[in-house]
């Protein structure tokens, strides 16, 4: 098992789910933990097995996988540096609901469930915070259903990008968390639907590209350009 470094206590304390945990109780609980190394493609977990952990991304990516009912598998979130994830199964049953799968050389810390479900019975508090992100959680959720499903290809990648952007109001430069072909997965396109849209966008002069990395000199022109291409 490989050490736990002091600053992955100070990851997790910026986490909602942890903030308002003592460190003493975290401590403890970070002594249960370890740190788990994938190579791009490694399977963590997959839809349906029996959950005993939930994780943290310490360095890379994991790519959260679902099974359609046509067979086919969308990625249905690009799980990113620093980000929970998985701990919702502590109130779903006990089973994953996706598959969790490494893009590019990942390391994750794997956090036991029957030690923190433990800790948090004994804690209404840190019960009622826990609560408190699956709600914010589902309202993303619900936000992510009705982009798949209402709105237009370009309004789905604009939606994206701009939720990239860390304000509306200023140039930006952001960077795909992902290739181009997860990307497009997880917006509900095909690859080459996504290169047609980034080339118009760059053809109205709203975004440049530089393989992953996208100017976006003025967000707000972008998110008119949108507006005017509704389903």
């Amino acid at each position: 098992m490989e050490a736990i470094a002091d600053n992955v206590s100070s990851l997790l304390c910026e986490t909602s789910l942890f903030s308002a945990w003592p460190e003493a109780l975290l401590n403890s609980l970070l002594k249960q933990s370890k740190k788990v190394n994938l190579r791009s493609g490694d399977i963590l977990f997959v839809e349906k097995a029996t959950a005993n952990a939930f994780y943290l991304v310490l360095s890379g990516r994991i790519h959260l996988i679902a099974a359609a009912a046509t067979g086919q598998e969308k990625i249905v979130e690009i799980i990113q540096e620093n980000d929970l994830f998985a701990e919702a199964v502590a109130f779903l049953g006990g089973r994953y609901p996706v598959t969790a799968a490494a893009e590019g050389s990942t390391t994750v810390l794997e956090i036991p469930l029957a030690l923190f479900l433990e800790i948090l019975e004994q804690r209404p508090q840190l019960m009622r915070q826990m609560l408190a992100r699956l709600s914010m959680r589902l309202h993303f959720l619900v936000k992510e259903l009705r982009q798949l499903s209402v709105e237009s290809a370009e309004q789905r990648l604009v939606s994206y990008l701009l939720d990239l952007c860390p304000a509306l109001d200023a140039a930006a430069v952001v960077e795909l968390p992902a290739k181009k072909s997860a990307v497009a997965a997880r917006l509900g396109l095909t690859p080459e639907t996504l290169s047609r849209l980034l080339a118009r966008l760059r053809k109205a002069g709203l975004i440049t590209v530089n393989r992953r990395v996208l100017d976006i000199p003025d967000p707000r022109a972008l998110q008119c350009w949108a507006a005017g291409h509704s389903t």
